[in-house]
């Protein structure tokens, strides 16, 4: 009888614990495509979906999620696979993070090479700030046969953090690629180079800036700004920064010069917030580093862009188009 009774227990037991792990994710796949390529996940358990991306990470997202209890989001970016090279980008990466999050020592950010199903990964770790509050920043980086994907979750940094932390590693493992289709991946690439504009190159013997991407920012209070986003090189052996842009760049819009624009403290737009602080970052000779400038725009007509002539001697001004 207690032979019997010791089984019955460990099966009550085991059906507990299989109970809790369950309980781990949200039993609902969720599914989503960019870039012609489609996904399906499991959200962690108590976490709901936006019925559209939430915009605050960057333009580019493509899914969006919160926790119901905690303040905790995620974010997810994606890109065609042959984009990005995984030679160097563990460790490349997590110095990019470090620069990014103004941290001092780079071991400081936790990062661990792992596989999502049978998809090379690169997970890190690191605390910030998002919407005022204390969180703790988990990034997942993973190469799925045809994509290449970003997942961002911002986990409250409170006495569930720990219990969290394991619950958005196992919505990971559910991570998986579903289907491709290369014309749907065309079309959406070449409406994404429109969006974005042609790339503009100006440089000389010192230095050199590309230019990325230009999109449009609507802030709370109605006011409507421009955002150029450039690769700034350094090519000299003097120190440099990329605010130099505003120099040896004047922006008219209708023949006007346009001021200058400047992010509130509270503004949601978080790529575009931490892209603007690599702003003062002071490069060596053959650095680079990724930024952004804004323009407070007059109307939706097209902008100009004029080079100094000291600097830049007979490069012409380029016409922008302001995406909607």
């Amino acid at each position: 009888m207690k032979k019997i009774s010791s089984v019955l227990l460990i099966i009550v037991i085991g059906g507990l614990s299989l109970i809790g792990c369950t309980q781990q994710l949200d039993q609902k796949k969720q599914s989503f495509s960019d870039n012609g390529v489609s996904y399906e996940f499991q959200l962690p358990g108590g976490w709901k979906a936006d019925q559209e991306a939430n915009k605050e990470y960057g333009l580019q997202t493509s899914f969006s999620a919160e926790d119901t209890k905690s303040n905790s989001y995620v974010f997810v970016t994606t890109t065609l696979v042959t984009n990005i090279e995984q030679k160097k980008f563990g460790e490349q990466t997590r110095e990019k993070l470090k620069e990014r999050y103004r941290y001092k020592n780079v071991k400081d950010i936790y990062m661990k090479k792992i596989t999502v199903g049978n998809a090379p990964a690169y997970k890190y770790t690191l605390n910030t700030v998002f919407k005022e509050k204390s969180v703790w920043a988990h990034f997942y980086y993973i190469w799925t046969e045809h994509g290449f994907v970003q997942l961002t979750f911002y986990s409250a940094d409170d006495n569930s953090y720990k219990k969290r932390s394991e619950q958005i590693d196992a919505s990971i493992e559910t991570f998986k690629e579903t289907s491709f289709d290369k014309n749907e991946a065309k079309k959406e690439q070449e409406a994404q180079q429109k969006e974005e504009g042609d790339i503009v190159t100006i440089e000389n013997k010192e230095i050199k800036f590309e230019t990325t991407a230009v999109r449009q920012l609507t802030e709370v209070d109605g006011k409507k700004m421009l955002a150029i986003r450039y690769t700034f090189t350094n090519l000299t052996l003097e120190k440099a920064q990329p605010s130099v842009w505003k120099d040896v760049v004047t922006v008219t819009q209708n023949g006007k010069k346009l001021s200058l624009g400047k992010l509130p403290e509270t503004s949601d737009f978080i790529d575009v917030k931490e892209l603007d602080a690599t702003q003062t970052k002071v490069l060596k000779q053959g650095e680079q580093v990724e930024s952004v400038v804004l323009y407070e725009l007059l109307d939706k007509s097209t902008v100009e862009l004029n080079f100094s002539q000291n600097v830049f001697p007979g490069k012409e001004s380029v016409r922008v188009v302001v995406p909607e």
